[in-house]
């Protein structure tokens, strides 16, 4: 009987979908205990057999990694894929593209078309601005690593530390004298975002001051966001000296604001963006800002996906990256 049964008899009587099944059996991705053990529990049941043949023709690895970024062509992306090829070109390795724009921004299509093109493994390198939404990654029975996005726990996530910037810009603003405090962050359902301004309020509570005193407007990431939230926020308090921003658009549009109406940056109101973006350098008044760490996330990203698809073990599940603070004429 044992040859008889398929891996979806043992998926469905488990309550799992076939690739958890998979997992359960190679190791090829971790799950739970309590999953595993459920399956292997069904699998004994049943008298599952996996088939050793096919198992052997997946073991040979054709040396194609999958990379999936919603545009390829965006400058953190570059970033990212630049630290990807200096690990893979140096194991003889090549990469497969697939851009969001070319499968309007459906990530189940393009890692699908991904899957069938015989690669050992995917990189799936989110955006901040998330154009494409969550799909389940699950059912998807290749290794994978997730950049800018924890997905699951059974996903392998490397993850800019967003709380970590957050806290460091309070500190930073509150060491250069500033108390009356706000943020300009992002929208509320972005997860970076979220992680800066709950990392901020941190930063100020440890200080000693209160995070209930922090004015906050949610802008879009976009330079007219932070004009508009640095208008309103400025004229319903106008002794704010201390602005963080969640990105440097927004920081800009904020120091533009403040140039138009006569408040001194940094006399009067010290500013710090977030990313630094190539113009933050050269704005009229340069951005202070944090510099994540991309290349080095696609690094390890590359490093841990390798891991995976030689089944070895990997440290964390999550890696957290920390973004390091520039200091520019914004914030003096």
């Amino acid at each position: 009987m044992g040859n008889m049964v398929k891996i979806t008899d043992v998926a469905k009587a488990a309550g799992v979908s076939p690739s958890t099944v998979s997992h359960a059996l190679n190791g090829n991705r971790p799950i739970s205990q309590k999953t595993k053990d459920r399956v292997l529990a069904v699998v004994d049941r049943l008298g599952y057999q996996p088939n050793t043949n096919a198992r052997a023709l997946k073991s040979k690895h054709s040396g194609i990694i999958g990379f999936f970024a919603s545009d390829i062509t965006e400058l953190f992306v570059t970033q990212i894929i630049r630290g990807v090829e200096k690990i893979t070109g140096a194991q003889g390795l090549h990469l497969l593209f697939a851009s969001g724009v070319e499968f309007d921004y459906d990530l189940h299509k393009a890692l699908l078309f991904l899957q069938r093109r015989n690669i050992d493994g995917i990189i799936v390198s989110y955006e901040i601005s998330h154009k494409h939404g969550i799909v389940d990654l699950q059912d998807i029975d290749l290794p994978i690593v997730t950049i800018n996005r924890d997905i699951s726990e059974s996903i392998t996530s490397v993850m800019p530390d967003d709380f970590n910037g957050g806290y460091t810009a309070a500190l930073h603003l509150i060491g250069k004298g500033a108390r009356k405090l706000a943020v300009i962050a992002g929208p509320k359902d972005r997860f970076a975002s979220n992680e800066r301004l709950e990392g901020f309020k941190k930063g100020v509570s440890d200080s000693g001051l209160k995070p209930d005193n922090v004015r906050v407007f949610f802008g879009d990431f976009y330079f007219s966001s932070g004009y508009d939230c640095a208008e309103k926020l400025l004229h319903a308090y106008p002794d704010i000296n201390g602005l963080f921003c969640a990105n440097d658009h927004m920081a800009a549009g904020a120091i533009d604001y403040a140039r138009r109406h006569h408040i001194d940056v940094p006399e009067k109101l010290k500013v710090i963006g977030y990313d630094n973006r190539e113009f933050s350098e050269f704005w009229p008044t340069p951005i202070s800002t944090f510099s994540q760490p991309l290349q080095a996330m696609g690094e390890t990203s590359a490093e841990l996906l390798l891991s995976l698809i030689h089944e070895k073990t990997i440290p964390e599940n999550k890696i957290l990256m920390k973004s390091s603070l520039i200091q520019r004429h914004s914030s003096e």
